[in-house]
């Protein structure tokens, strides 16, 4: 395998830098298609989280929308304000607080999920399916790499 230089030149750049910027443009996208919803990209994310799981921790929330788990309960704080989510303690379990989406919540996640479909395919618009596929692989493997102790 070789090493690529660790000095950009004028011509190339560190892979670590055009993978911020795709992350960059891929939020700023988001964000623009989320405007007429009422959430952020990451409140999008937990309301997902939380519609495709209403018994999912704060922690587990926390780790889907990129956040400490302080900034989660804060975020909870202001949906269950914004009229999103309803949360209950749970009847057999005290210390559990139950979330649920809200019939605001619903929609808002449901307008959230074909918002990141469509930033997606726009993101993904100049690649074959194939490559695709082969760019989900290799993100996965360099994660797994930066996982590794």
């Amino acid at each position: 395998m070789s090493m690529r230089k660790m000095i950009p030149t004028d011509r190339e750049s560190w892979i670590g830098y055009d993978l911020k910027m795709t992350q960059h443009r891929l939020r700023q996208r988001l964000e623009a298609e989320l405007s007429g919803t009422g959430v952020s990209a990451s409140q999008n994310a937990v309301l997902l989280a939380i519609r495709g799981n209403p018994r999912i921790s704060n922690a587990a929330l926390a780790r889907t929308a990129f956040v400490t788990p302080q900034s989660m309960q804060g975020m909870l704080v202001t949906l269950e304000r914004d009229g999103f989510i309803l949360r209950t303690p749970h009847p057999e379990h005290g210390r559990i607080i139950m979330t649920e989406l809200t019939e605001k919540g619903r929609t808002a996640a449901q307008a959230g999920m074909v918002a990141a479909e469509a930033v997606e395919r726009r993101m993904l618009s100049k690649l074959t399916d194939d490559e695709a596929d082969v760019l989900r692989d290799l993100l996965q493997r360099c994660a797994d790499a930066l996982e590794e102790s």
